[in-house]
């Protein structure tokens, strides 16, 4: 894909958003199928990186949780990075698959550990992931992975972010802890 390509390939498929198509045995936004046919011919990693991410999305503007999920998964088995598996983990719990999200948000978290980056972006999807389950049990485990990974060192990462501090809470989960969470996110 050339340089500015894939801006002016969103526009060309944006307007196809609300027709339908068929993709490896499902129906998907023909926007989605049409990026995922460039994807075909493409090589570049980072190109391949955000066709799959604009399919995917494609998929969830549209409600099409199940292809969104099949996409993610092969975004992920494709890649084999921490932000596929954090997408991956996303597309699950629009899905109604909660517990597989929260599973692959935990793998998500420990690839990032284990690769050095991405480590405070994973550990808040996690949390995230958690939250949907509606258990403050669940809760509490992702702010315990949460907290132990701000001792793991690493090569690049985002800042923490607490946005979704004030969930955790209504949820009953460990009051301490969120305030800790809060506190670092502060320092920014």
């Amino acid at each position: 894909m050339k340089r500015f390509g894939l801006t002016g390939l969103l526009r060309e498929v944006h307007p196809h958003r609300n027709e339908l198509a068929e993709l490896d045995g499902e129906l998907v936004p023909k926007s989605a199928a049409m990026l995922m046919s460039v994807l075909a011919a493409e090589v570049d990693p980072d190109a391949r990186f955000g066709l799959y991410l604009h399919a995917i999305g494609e998929c969830r503007i549209t409600g099409r949780t199940a292809a969104a999920v099949k996409l993610a998964h092969a975004q992920y088995q494709e890649l084999r990075d921490v932000a596929s598996l954090k997408i991956y983990s996303e597309a699950l719990a629009e899905n109604g698959e909660v517990e597989a999200a929260v599973s692959r948000a935990k793998e998500a978290l420990q690839l990032a550990i284990q690769k050095q980056t991405c480590v405070n972006y994973a550990a808040e999807n996690l949390v995230r992931q958690a939250i949907k389950t509606g258990s403050a049990e669940a809760v509490n485990e992702a702010l315990d992975a949460l907290a132990d990974s701000t001792q793991v060192p690493r090569k690049g990462d985002c800042v923490l972010d607490a946005d979704w501090a004030d969930e955790a809470e209504a949820l009953g989960a460990d009051k301490e802890l969120i305030s800790w969470v809060r506190a670092v996110a502060e320092r920014k």
